[in-house]
């Protein structure tokens, strides 16, 4: 029988309050589940491991409502790459989390493939779920995608939201913009939404939109693939991002220990395939 999920919150030394999805831990007297650290995707939130949870029992699972998105509070300051490593040593320190496994999923794998390179002493295992590193752009580029980024900002601060009626309007406007199942959207609209003056409104950051100014060298981003210590699982869907069959070509000979799965379903398949995604992580980790 599944271990129910739970929430609770960490406090940042800056006062955000950032949100935990977690299943109880092992009884003192008993042996302590290896601790799994979840990151969801950009615009998802922690409840997209909700149909993974029930496969993962042997650990503890503590899935994170990255800054700005489900029931965490938004950042002050634009949401720039390098700064999610630092919000997650915060939470990390808040936590006191000291060593851990950590599974990330699309924008959750980046910002934990770059963690890992950063802090690979608190990195037992690194499980990548659509996502194999940092995104990269060619130098010439820098100019273009700098003003992409601050005009997409201006239309940010421009964009007003009109809410929805329901929930399942919400759903449905989900996935309109991302191959995903009504039932995988549901599952995350429910915790992004929250009703005011009678429209359901995102919970969500509007400024999550907005483009990132720089991306890194693809010099930098092996640079940190370079510096992972730790074995890494790399789980891709049939489905899923067509680029990542080039990026993994180019950078699986960074990576000191990796080895690639690729399952059926599209890029959410941990929702829609959560009993043999688990069955790769439990064998990965060499939990039975």
């Amino acid at each position: 029988m599944s271990t129910p999920m739970q929430e609770r919150f960490v406090t940042l030394v800056d006062g955000r309050r950032v949100a935990l999805l977690e299943n109880r831990q092992a009884a003192p007297e008993l042996p302590q589940k290896p601790l799994l650290i979840a990151l969801h995707g950009w615009l998802d939130n922690g409840a997209s491991f909700l149909p993974l949870a029930p496969y993962l029992d042997d650990f503890h699972l503590v899935c994170v409502d990255l800054p700005g998105h489900g029931h965490s509070d938004h950042k002050t300051t634009p949401y720039v790459f390098v700064d999610w490593l630092d919000d997650l040593y915060q939470i990390t320190q808040a936590a006191g989390w000291s060593r851990f496994v950590l599974l990330g999923h699309s924008l959750g794998a980046l910002i934990a493939s770059a963690y890992a390179g950063v802090f690979p002493e608190q990195i037992e295992r690194l499980i990548l779920l659509e996502g194999l590193g940092p995104l990269t752009q060619p130098d010439e580029a820098v100019p273009a995608q700098i003003r992409r980024s601050i005009l997409n900002r201006s239309r940010t601060r421009e964009r007003s939201a009109a809410g929805f009626a329901s929930i399942d309007e919400a759903v449905a406007a989900r996935c309109k913009v991302a191959e995903i199942t009504p039932e995988a959207a549901r599952l995350i609209c429910e915790r992004q939404l929250e009703e005011r003056a009678e429209r359901w409104q995102w919970r969500s950051d509007p400024r999550l939109r907005d483009l990132s100014p720089l991306r890194m060298s693809e010099g930098q981003a092996q640079a940190l693939i370079k510096a992972i210590c730790c074995p890494v699982l790399f789980i891709r869907g049939e489905q899923g991002f067509a680029e990542l069959e080039a990026q993994w070509q180019l950078r699986q000979g960074a990576f000191r220990q990796i080895e690639q799965v690729i399952l059926p379903g599209n890029h959410h398949f941990h929702m829609e395939n959560g009993a043999a995604t688990a069955v790769c992580i439990v064998n990965f980790c060499q939990v039975r």
